[in-house]
């Protein structure tokens, strides 16, 4: 699949974001947003960057077809693996979620660690102004984004859920679990959103985290799903179509 590297500056805009309600961040200072104008293709994948606060996100988007700034679509932020950099960022989104994306009509953004800071590293902390950067341009359907991740993404996405859980509709983590104490006390913000787990059997060091995930999940009252997979290691191949955590994703629309 083809990708297209945005490299212009089309626009230069500077936005101040006070307390915007849909946002729910709960600061009292203003998150500084400059940014290039979006790197919107409909159909395609494209690569962009975002000023957030001073620094400068790597970001790679799949956009559906017919897809106008302003519309409303299932949105999923996708955190990429390793060491989140654009090119795992960019070899994830093509080879995991832009063809079932495109066919099914969904908005994914995969932002890159900026300089190997992870996403349960301090980066964490940039992504409430990037997800209102998005919705500048384009409406969460049902208010709400998803989000997902591969091992350390799959590891951020609880730690990014959990800063602000009224703006995600779901979790898949294939693989990933809470890593730190405070992520696993977090797990009570999660109880009434959607995760759904995914593990090789032979994955040996991340089965048992994610089965206490899941326990931990169930006593809480979560709705939680484990899918260990037979004979699969830390990266499964049975999902690296991007079919199943489609599946999973719009069931939970």
């Amino acid at each position: 699949m083809r990708v297209t590297r945005f490299t212009a500056t089309i626009a230069f805009v500077s936005i101040s974001i006070v307390g915007l309600a849909s946002c729910g961040s709960g600061d009292d200072d203003a998150a500084s947003v400059s940014q290039e104008a979006p790197a919107i293709a409909p159909g395609d994948v494209t690569e962009g960057q975002v000023t957030i606060d001073g620094t400068t996100i790597d970001y790679v988007t799949v956009i559906p077809d017919g897809f106008e700034v302003g519309d409303t679509a299932p949105v999923l932020l996708a955190l990429p693996p390793g060491g989140q950099s654009l090119d795992l960022t960019r070899s994830v989104t093509v080879g995991t979620y832009a063809e079932q994306a495109l066919a099914r009509g969904w908005v994914v953004l995969s932002p890159a660690a900026p300089d190997g800071e992870l996403y349960f590293q301090g980066s964490e902390r940039l992504i409430p102004s990037l997800m209102d950067w998005m919705e500048t341009w384009v409406d969460f359907e049902g208010d709400r984004a998803h989000v997902a991740g591969i091992s350390n993404g799959g590891i951020s996405s609880f730690r990014v859920a959990a800063a602000q859980p009224e703006r995600f509709a779901s979790i898949v983590a294939f693989p990933g679990f809470p890593r730190s104490d405070e992520d696993t006390a977090a797990l009570e913000t999660l109880r009434d959103i959607p995760v759904r787990l995914f593990v090789g059997e032979e994955d040996t060091g991340w089965v048992a985290p994610m089965q206490e995930t899941l326990a931990t999940l169930t006593d809480l009252g979560g709705d939680v799903t484990l899918d260990i997979r037979a004979g699969e290691g830390h990266v499964m191949q049975s999902l690296s179509d991007g079919v199943q955590i489609f599946d999973e994703l719009d069931a939970n629309r």
